[in-house]
């Protein structure tokens, strides 16, 4: 196939927006010189069905993306987590390393990627921007020092094997958002107290959609949401040697939630153009 086009739609009650986001990847423009994933968010208000902004996808998404890592964090992993390894140093790892390390007091910080000189940009590039020094390492002994293990790659073939994965750790899983994808050796999963961003979604692509269809896993593999987690209705984290595992792929709702924020944010400091499209 040439590629891939999906839209995420999404509303929430709170904001009383509803967002649209179209994004495509087209792994062949690395030789075009072009980006390989590219999109527009679109903010509108319900009632009148007005467009209110457009504005490009990829880096809102990834801060979203790195949000609601950060937020699987704060609610499963341990309290005592002072260790946080990041595979994949890509725009997605940039802002899950940013965000997560924000929620715990971290002593150490590990990024792997399987391209060391992106790590060494990264690794400069963020400095200023967390509370201590990131250190490149190799996969292996970064996940086995982890308490916090966070993926971010779009890779297809396991990255994280389960034998490098200790008793206690917390895995945020936020690159396999297609059933093609998967960062995680099969074998980890039935070791891991599961939590998806939408179980419906999960069963049917992401990390733990794979292990479902081969039979590895039973459809109801997932203790819940992270949302039923938040809300008190699902238990979070049960025991200090429990490995919990937040599962990933996207929800229309943080669109629109981080579009909110953009649109505020511009329209405040009087950024951005206006358009009459009538």
């Amino acid at each position: 196939p040439l590629g891939i086009a999906a839209c995420i739609a999404g509303y929430t009650r709170a904001t009383h927006l509803l967002s649209m986001k179209l994004g495509q990847e087209r792994k062949a423009n690395a030789e075009r010189g072009l980006p390989t994933i590219t999109g527009t968010l679109q903010l509108y208000d319900p009632d009148t069905g007005e467009l209110l902004m457009i504005v490009e996808s990829v880096l809102a998404t990834m801060y979203r993306t790195g949000a609601a890592a950060a937020v699987s964090a704060k609610h499963l992993a341990r309290r005592d987590a002072r260790t946080l390894s990041v595979v994949g140093a890509g725009q997605l790892g940039r802002q899950v390393l940013r965000a997560v390390s924000t929620v715990r007091p971290f002593e150490r910080i590990y990024l792997y990627d399987v391209r060391p000189d992106q790590v060494a940009r990264v690794v400069e590039e963020l400095a200023p921007r967390v509370p201590v020094p990131i250190e490149a390492a190799d996969a292996e002994p970064a996940c086995r020092a982890a308490d916090v293990l966070c993926t971010a790659t779009n890779s297809t073939e396991p990255i994280v094997r389960s034998d490098w994965v200790r008793p206690g750790t917390h895995l945020a899983c936020m690159g396999a958002d297609l059933h093609s994808k998967i960062e995680c050796e099969p074998q980890l999963l039935p070791r891991c107290r599961l939590f998806a961003d939408n179980v419906e979604h999960c069963l049917e692509r992401g990390e733990v959609s794979q292990a479902v269809e081969r039979g590895t896993l039973g459809r109801d593999c997932f203790a819940g949401s992270l949302g039923a987690v938040i809300n008190g209705a699902v238990p979070g984290r049960t025991r200090a040697d429990e490995i919990t595992l937040y599962d990933a792929v996207g929800l229309g709702v943080q669109d629109t939630t981080i579009a909110k924020s953009i649109y505020d944010q511009a329209s405040a400091k009087g950024l951005g153009l206006r358009v009459r499209f009538c």
